[in-house]
């Protein structure tokens, strides 16, 4: 067997070997695979992602030290849901998640992630109010850096023995500093991203399981089973796909029934809160209020167009539509290539529809697309494009949400809009370079020298069972 040789991104990519000027050129011989020494791949990309995490903190210090208190945790960009949720859904208090309700309602969480966050909270020691604030973020960190390290490591695993260094994306992202502490989302990155490399080692009842966990922490990762069924589809692969979906049925149905048992409403709640609620930050449908909101520039004045704010039935409906949209666009990808397309490809092609076309896509909303981002599309050029936009917006939501306290210091409407079109053109670009490599796959870097989908599993190297041509 032909030893497998490590793909150094200084070497392959155009432009990290650019950048590797700056500290010596890219790498040499003295890298190959078997001499890295106690600095292998995993373990030096786990202490970047510690690295990134530490300064997510740091960002955070300002409301850590002073508090998380408006309009200050705005104008320093330091929120934090987790304080504010410990407060406000009454985990502070005791108050058991989908069983009893706080001042402000039930838990606003899926199950999952709702029963970690009250895990965290059973450990904060007693103390003042903005004391055990600082305990649970801190405690709550504690359990974002494990999950990290648990998520870079699958993602690494996931890329394949050639190409470790593509986790690299993941564990160096500005997303991880900026947004990987403002909620609990990295829970369900990772089980998805475990889940997904599950289905790689060709273990499809624990992806199943995995993927069921995941779906409970966030919802998203029920698209990534539809994904698989729809390759699983292209490649006579459905039996094995099966099995995959039913351990995940059962999984969801075991994590939820005995809290529907307990309480319908409470676990409920979170998804009849989405659906009752308006247009929120991030999503394309709150373009009418804010692009056309005074101080409005002087081209949409001469239109004679002012602001409208579309109801929570409309934002719905087109939420909903933006679904179907993302499932038939992973149908064609799935079904219509010359060439059946990587399951992280049509992943994250349907996921970053589903994204944009959502009711909300709030700054950590980024963190679901980052693992299939970098295993997409592993060219640091691109990632980079659509990361800049990402800081960018960072930086002006929470000057745009300030707005509310004082006007006067915050970013106008317009240019919050102007912004958050720039950051759907961002990830629009990204989508477009995985379109591509898969219309064209010899482009792709992944497949460069014939190996068929790290990520595929029972898929890898089967043939087409269902094409479907057009024309």
């Amino acid at each position: 067997m032909d030893p497998v040789v490590t793909v150094a991104p200084s070497r392959e990519d155009p432009f990290v070997e650019r950048l590797s000027a700056a500290v010596g050129g890219p790498a040499g011989d003295h890298r190959a695979p078997g001499r890295s020494g106690w600095w292998t791949a995993v373990r030096v990309l786990i202490a970047v992602a510690m690295v990134a995490l530490a300064l997510g903190v740091v960002e955070k210090q300002h409301c850590r030290a002073q508090g998380w208190t408006t309009p200050d945790q705005f104008f320093h960009a330091c929120y934090s849901d987790l304080p504010i949720v410990y407060q406000s859904a009454g985990l502070a208090d005791g108050v058991t998640p989908y069983v009893d309700a706080a001042d402000g309602g039930y838990l606003a969480q899926p199950v999952l992630t709702g029963l970690a966050m009250w895990a965290v909270a059973q450990v904060v020691p007693d103390g003042t109010q903005p004391q055990q604030a600082r305990w649970y973020f801190d405690l709550s960190t504690l359990l974002i850096a494990v999950l990290l390290a648990v998520l870079v490591w699958c993602v690494l695993r996931s890329a394949g023995r050639r190409r470790p260094w593509d986790a690299a994306i993941v564990a160096a992202s500005p997303l991880v500093a900026l947004s990987a502490l403002v909620s609990l989302d990295l829970l369900g990155v990772t089980l998805a991203a475990a889940g997904l490399l599950a289905w790689a080692r060709r273990r499809p009842l624990l992806a199943g399981v995995l993927l069921g966990l995941a779906t409970t922490a966030r919802t998203y990762p029920a698209v990534l089973l539809v994904v698989l069924g729809l390759l699983a589809l292209r490649a006579g692969q459905v039996r094995v796909w099966a099995r995959t979906l039913a351990a995940a049925a059962v999984t969801v149905a075991a994590v939820l029934l005995p809290w529907l048992v307990l309480n319908r409403d409470g676990v409920t709640s979170v998804y009849h809160g989405w659906a009752d609620s308006p247009a929120g930050y991030g999503s394309l449908w709150l373009l009418p209020q804010t692009l056309l909101a005074d101080p409005r520039p002087r081209w949409v004045q001469s239109l004679g167009l002012g602001p409208t704010s579309l109801s929570a039935g409309a934002a719905t409906t087109l939420a909903v539509l933006g679904l179907a949209l993302a499932l038939v666009a992973g149908l064609l990808l799935a079904l219509a290539g010359t060439r059946r397309p990587r399951v992280a490809q049509v992943a994250f092609v349907v996921l970053a529809i589903v994204v944009v076309t959502g009711k909300a896509w709030p700054v950590q909303g980024s963190l679901w697309l980052l693992p299939l981002a970098a295993l997409a599309h592993p060219r640091w050029r691109d990632q980079v494009v659509w990361l800049a936009t990402e800081v960018v917006y960072f930086v002006a939501v929470w000057l745009y949400v300030a707005a509310a306290s004082d006007s006067d210091r915050a970013l106008p409407p317009a240019w919050y809009a102007a912004v958050s079109l720039l950051r759907v053109l961002g990830l629009a670009w990204l989508v477009w370079c995985v379109v591509r490599d898969v219309l064209r796959p010899e482009l792709d870097v992944v497949r460069a020298d014939g190996t068929d989908d790290p990520l595929g599993g029972p898929l890898e190297d089967a043939g087409d069972a269902l094409l479907v041509r057009f024309g």
